[in-house]
């Protein structure tokens, strides 16, 4: 925020970076990839063998381009004079960011490792969230200084989260309470569903992240 006297007037303008316009594309596209991200695993759910292979490897390159997009916001952030918003908020979010489609990536890499051509109803139903809160993060975006829109979206993923926390809890007795004789099925399914509690926990914290951007915005 900046003031200037005209006469006997206060001018009062903010300054803002000429370069928001790409810190805001960066940040669409890495939040888009979130979405490409929670179809491709909402997909390789939903259609066992069927093309897994193709899944498991465009899920990767998924992955690897948004690692590619969080470097580039990192240097853009470090390297600019002015940024739209606080540079420690910025890493926050984009680390956040990256953190949520670690998870994804890594719960494809457990189905993968662990040949698993279902996952348990609820476990589906986990990842039916993540894509939800995938697109809602990807929507919000281009819209970090709308108040409203920032609320309506903090509200709907902090719910979706609470939903998610209890299928979890649910879903982690079914497997801890299920046939003894089949201990190994078990935990390779508890290596999926810890990473997809992980994931929509780190929606979370985006969401949060963004709601401090918010509220910092005059």
């Amino acid at each position: 925020m900046s003031k200037s006297y005209v006469g006997s007037a206060l001018v009062v303008f903010r300054l803002r970076p000429r370069n928001d316009e790409m810190f805001f594309e960066l940040l669409v596209s890495a939040s888009g990839l979130l979405v490409d991200g929670a179809r491709l695993l909402s997909g390789l759910c939903a259609d066992g063998d069927a093309g897994r292979a193709d899944m498991i490897a465009r899920m990767h390159e998924v992955e690897h381009r948004a690692d590619e997009i969080s470097h580039a916001l990192i240097r853009r952030v470090d390297t600019s004079f002015i940024t739209p918003f606080d540079r420690e908020d910025l890493h926050r979010l984009v680390s956040g960011l990256d953190d949520c489609m670690d998870h994804m990536d890594a719960a494809v890499d457990f189905i993968d490792v662990h040949a698993l051509a279902q996952l348990p109803p609820r476990a589906v139903a986990q990842v039916e969230i993540i894509a939800r809160m995938a697109e809602l993060t990807a929507a919000v975006m281009s819209g970090l200084r709308d108040p409203a829109r920032v609320r309506d979206y903090v509200v709907e993923v902090n719910r979706l989260e609470n939903e998610a926390d209890r299928g979890y809890r649910r879903l982690r007795a079914e497997l801890l309470n299920g046939d003894p004789m089949d201990v190994l099925r078990m935990l390779q399914n508890l290596d999926i569903v810890q990473e997809l509690e992980a994931a929509c926990n780190a929606f979370e914290r985006v969401a949060h992240t963004v709601e401090g951007i918010s509220l910092k915005e005059p």
